[in-house]
């Protein structure tokens, strides 16, 4: 365990001297770097819109959809909006990633209401199969 904590202090320490290191020699790259990270994950956004209508359109209930995956994305997504609003004080990260944590819900609901549907299919034509049929042979008025 201890290598463990090493090893990330490690990290922790090549980060800082990076930083200082990037703001000594290229004073451009923490804005650049800001600029290129809001762009991307303000695009990310964008990029959920295909999953939410294959979603939507699928007639099998959203099976290929992961609760697990894109409940963990929401959370992360939560995580790191909490992370730039307590820690930062960022106002723009806050709301792009609370932006892409409201898209992954957006793909859980509607797989939710998918399934929920595609179950509720299911059930009835089980019971339509499932009800017994009298013989077309046993008219009453024959």
């Amino acid at each position: 365990m201890t290598s463990y904590w090493s090893a990330l202090h490690a990290l922790n320490d090549f980060a800082l001297f990076t930083k200082v290191q990037a703001q000594i020699y290229y004073p451009w790259a923490s804005a650049a770097t800001l600029a290129v990270f809001t762009a991307i994950s303000s695009a990310r956004i964008f990029a959920y819109i295909p999953q939410i209508l294959q979603a939507a359109a699928d007639r099998n209930g959203a099976s290929a959809i992961s609760y697990t995956t894109w409940g963990l994305f929401f959370v992360s997504n939560l995580a790191t909006a909490a992370y730039a609003l307590v820690c930062l004080g960022d106002g723009i990260m806050t709301v792009v990633f609370l932006g892409n944590a409201g898209a992954c819900l957006g793909i859980v609901f509607v797989t939710f209401v998918k399934r929920l549907r595609h179950r509720r299919h299911q059930q009835v034509q089980t019971a339509m199969h499932a009800v017994p049929r009298e013989p077309a042979t046993s008219v009453p008025w024959t």
